[in-house]
């Protein structure tokens, strides 16, 4: 009887914790978030297979979408994500960035609409799409950062970078994200409503001029175009890195140089509720002998 009234606060106390566990609302915290758009190449580039999967063969602009959902799993609630889509020599804001934990469904379907259905042309211009991008981010309430998503194959070729002057190199933090591989392969031809009817020939494509003697150009082939990405992302101030596990997409969006101080509801009760067990654990302890908590009896008298 005595270690139970001696032991009667350890048991007090776990029930005013757990009390506490359950009726505790979320505490506002600092915290590092993500604030970025991100932009999807959806060019017929992007449809070559040359990206993988856990080992399977996927599309590049699947690749890429797969790596925006596993972020999406991945990144803190407070961040803010938004899409965008490149294609011609623009790139045009789909969403703009909204938190992601209260519209995650949202965002898992309108991201599944991005692809080559909402293709306007069939020009690739990437070098002016990524300075179309830095526009509409600078224009974003909060400035969010950019990563854009493309294998870099610009169509026609690209003689010289374009000039924008309203857009300063360094004014938008992001990423230049790479996808694909290095061996060049057909590019998959695709009607308006995405499907594939062919592939694109030499003929079909504005070739590069080169000098009598050297290889012929071979831009109806499509591989990952690094070295030019490499002098975009210098040209305008961006990262450029290639993206070969779809895991890397939420690391490079957590990146403590994107990210922004905000103040998050986070939700705390697993400590009270922690502590409550700890308290039960030391009420249920075996006594030092081994023998256990006593229990009370009932006795018979006379």
């Amino acid at each position: 009887m005595k270690a139970l009234l001696r032991d009667a606060p350890l048991l007090a106390g776990a029930t005013l914790l757990l009390l506490v566990a359950l009726l505790m609302p979320p505490v506002p915290l600092p915290r590092n978030v993500a604030d970025t758009v991100l932009v999807f190449d959806i060019t017929q580039s992007m449809d070559v297979e040359d990206a993988q999967i856990d080992g399977a063969p996927v599309s590049r602009l699947e690749f890429a979408r797969a790596a925006a959902r596993r972020a999406l799993r991945e990144l803190p609630c407070g961040s803010r994500v938004g899409w965008a889509a490149f294609t011609e020599y623009r790139t045009l804001l789909l969403l703009a960035p909204i938190e992601v934990c209260e519209n995650y469904n949202d965002l898992l379907a309108t991201l599944a609409e991005i692809d080559g259905r909402i293709r306007w042309g069939n020009a690739s211009e990437v070098a002016k799409g990524v300075f179309w991008a830095l526009r509409a981010a600078k224009e974003l309430q909060g400035k969010p950062a950019i990563l854009f998503l493309t294998d870099g194959h610009e169509s026609p070729p690209l003689t010289a970078f374009p000039r924008f002057d309203d857009v300063q190199a360094g004014q938008v933090r992001g990423w230049l994200l790479g996808i694909g591989a290095g061996v060049p392969q057909p590019i998959p031809r695709t009607d308006a409503e995405g499907n594939r009817i062919g592939y694109w020939r030499a003929g079909d494509v504005l070739q590069r001029n080169v000098p009598a003697g050297q290889p012929p150009s071979r831009e109806h082939l499509s591989e990952l175009r690094e070295p030019h990405l490499r002098a975009l992302a210098a040209q305008t101030g961006l990262g450029y890195s290639a993206l070969r596990d779809p895991g890397q997409l939420a690391a490079l969006m957590r990146d403590p140089q994107l990210a922004r101080r905000a103040s998050v509801a986070t939700d705390l009760r697993a400590v009270p509720a922690l502590l409550a067990l700890a308290l039960l654990c030391v009420y249920f302890r075996p006594d030092a002998f081994g023998g256990g908590r006593p229990r009370l009896s009932r006795t018979s008298g006379t």
